[in-house]
């Protein structure tokens, strides 16, 4: 067991086992050889590509903590019915498994906010908000960086910059609105950030028979999300016992797509 080893977050194992076990070839069909490829794409995934992986197999090389997240999120994709335990009619029991009728058809599309590194993170970005400005990226870049470097709290400050830079812009659009504009004034002019917020919701709300139903439906999450994310950046951001998780801040991360691609709808609204 190796206890010096990188830890990972559940949703980074999950994900990382969904992505092995929906590739087009080489699909592992025993528990053994899913823990031995998942070991490997941990290893690629936190920079080891350089070496050869082939002597990873066998070497103990994930966190034994990891290992059991591992084991929960199979059991996970099993209780969901996304896994089904045997692999044909002459080897239909454990420890063979293969991806169900279910996992087949739901999987690749139930969630397409995965990302394994920046890059990747920030194509995921390009691809759902398309207008997402520079300055957003920049921070989102270092953001996703920081992730993986486990420096938590950067990475919280970094996706509540990025956040409020591209609510700034909504602000500025909506201001710009050639009916409605009059209403932001003072959402735009305010000096703080949640002052902006309180005041460009109160403007919303008075134009809601005016917004498109879907945009009204969204509106409350849009404003909860951007909520959650705006606090984990004060409290990171504040000399106090801040403790964040991994976990916490892959959410935030794609927490974040999901803000940023409804303010994209809301500010071609209102623009």
């Amino acid at each position: 067991m190796n206890y010096n080893a990188k830890q990972h977050s559940y949703e980074e194992i999950r994900e990382a086992i969904i992505d092995i076990i929906t590739r087009a070839s080489n699909v592992p069909e025993q528990w053994a050889s899913l823990i031995r490829e998942l070991e490997i794409e941990l290893a690629k995934r936190d920079g080891v590509a350089s070496l050869d992986l082939s002597s990873i197999y066998g070497s103990q090389t994930m966190h034994p903590y990891d290992r059991e997240l591992a084991r929960d999120a199979f059991w996970d994709l099993f209780r969901q019915g996304m896994i089904t335990l045997g692999i044909n009619d002459m080897n239909a029991a454990w420890p063979w498994f293969r991806l169900s009728h279910l996992g087949k058809t739901e999987l690749l599309a139930q969630n397409p906010l995965r990302f394994h590194d920046a890059s990747t993170f920030i194509a995921l970005v390009k691809g759902q908000v398309q207008d997402i400005s520079s300055e957003a990226l920049g921070y989102l870049y270092e953001a996703a960086g920081a992730f993986y470097a486990d420096l938590l709290l950067s990475s919280c400050v970094m996706i509540g910059v990025a956040a409020e830079a591209e609510f700034v812009r909504l602000v500025d659009a909506a201001a710009a609105h050639p009916t409605h504009g009059s209403r932001f004034n003072a959402a735009q002019k305010a000096e703080f950030i949640g002052s902006k917020v309180t005041k460009f919701r109160q403007a919303l709300d008075a134009m809601r028979p005016d917004l498109p139903k879907a945009i009204v439906e969204n509106l409350e999450v849009l404003m909860t999300i951007q909520a959650v994310i705006r606090t984990a950046r004060n409290e990171a951001g504040h000399p106090v016992a801040t403790v964040v998780t991994r976990q916490q801040v892959y959410v935030f991360l794609q927490l974040f797509v999901d803000m940023a691609r409804q303010m994209m709808l809301l500010r071609q609204v209102l623009s």
